[in-house]
């Protein structure tokens, strides 16, 4: 029984276990080929990811650049505002008093051309009794 066993054994290993092998290494192969593609893929990524993020930093400095203008331009404008508060509330304070005295000067002349108007009214009756 042992011979027999020993001697199929011995007709399948030549045979088949060649085979057995030789799909194995055929295997191997495809999947050292596939392994390569997904290497060659992912280094092509990595440098579109590289070539994306040196582009970024680009863009992003230009506009932090920008923001640092624009910044300074802020802080500029924020140290003139409060002269230029006291200047607007100074120029309303004096338009104001210049609206008063305005109004007090026409007051005036209209006071004044009445009491004109009252005395010419008052000499032309002692000019003219009869009238």
């Amino acid at each position: 029984m042992r011979a027999i066993l020993k001697a199929t054994i011995e007709a399948m290993s030549d045979s088949s276990v060649n085979e057995r092998f030789d799909r194995v290494d055929a295997s191997i192969e495809r999947l050292g080929q596939s392994l390569e593609r997904v290497t060659q893929a992912l280094d092509h990524l990595t440098r579109y990811v590289m070539d994306l993020r040196e582009e970024a930093i680009s863009r992003l400095q230009v506009i932090e650049n920008r923001l640092d203008f624009f910044s300074l331009t802020i802080a500029s404008i924020d140290s003139r505002m409060p002269a230029l508060t006291k200047a607007t509330l100074e120029t309303g304070s004096l338009t104001t008093q210049l609206v008063r005295e305005q109004a007090k000067h026409r007051d005036s002349a209209t006071d004044l051309a009445s009491r004109v108007a009252k005395l010419e009214e008052k000499v032309s009756r002692f000019m003219d009794p009869a009238a």
